[in-house]
């Protein structure tokens, strides 16, 4: 295991405290476009600690580590000018996207959550927890609503084949998928949880020449 901080820390702690104790949020000038949400990107990152740091003899240095995981691996060490440092390694898989510009977003987002970690900056507003709780809890109560509204539905051996298909023609596009049900059915489906047993089998049936998943 790597080593995470120097023999000794007492100078370091103390520069740290006095520099968090100036330290303002980062402002959140990013959005992220699926979750709506808006966040500090890593420039805001480090805007917010460029000019406290220095004032108390701290610096910041992210390398990349190498790994054959494919994984992103960035080290980051806060130092102090009496030599003291801490230091922690932070792991990102790469997105959907893969190859270089997969592994590049891997490694900003390593670098922004190690970096605001170390030093000890928020956001504006943390809600991020809370607005995924919402999220989830919103998301399960429209399940639970589409299930008591539905008196029969698909199978679960239905809704592998169902996914698959909508998922092979339309990736991750959930508004393409309604729209096909949609148009196929001649009603808006918000969601294929509304679809029941005989509607999903004559649905896999048209699709798959005959097909149909019981």
């Amino acid at each position: 295991m790597c080593q995470t901080q120097s023999d000794q820390i007492n100078e370091i702690a103390k520069a740290l405290a006095a520099a968090q104790a100036e330290l303002e949020p980062a402002a959140k000038n990013a959005e992220n476009p699926h979750l709506r949400n808006r966040y500090a990107d890593l420039s805001a990152v480090y805007e917010a600690i460029r000019k406290v740091l220095p004032k108390h003899g701290l610096a910041v240095a992210q390398v990349m580590l190498p790994r054959d995981d494919g994984k992103a691996h960035v080290r980051t060490t806060l130092l102090h000018e009496s030599g003291q440092w801490i230091a922690g390694e932070c792991v990102m898989p790469c997105d959907k996207q893969g190859g270089i510009q997969g592994m590049g977003s891997a490694i900003t987002y390593a670098r922004r959550y190690s970096l605001s970690a170390i030093v000890g900056v928020v956001s504006e507003v943390d809600d991020d927890a809370e607005a995924a709780t919402n999220r989830r809890d919103a998301a399960q109560r429209q399940r639970q609503q589409a299930r008591a509204a539905n008196p029969n539905p698909m199978s679960e051996a239905q809704s592998k084949a169902l996914m698959a298909y909508l998922n092979k023609r339309h990736g991750n596009d959930r508004e393409a998928y309604c729209r096909e049900l949609s148009d196929f059915f001649g009603r808006i489906i918000k969601s294929s949880r509304e679809l029941t047993k005989t509607e999903v089998g004559d649905f896999l049936n048209a699709v798959n020449g005959g097909y149909h998943a019981q």
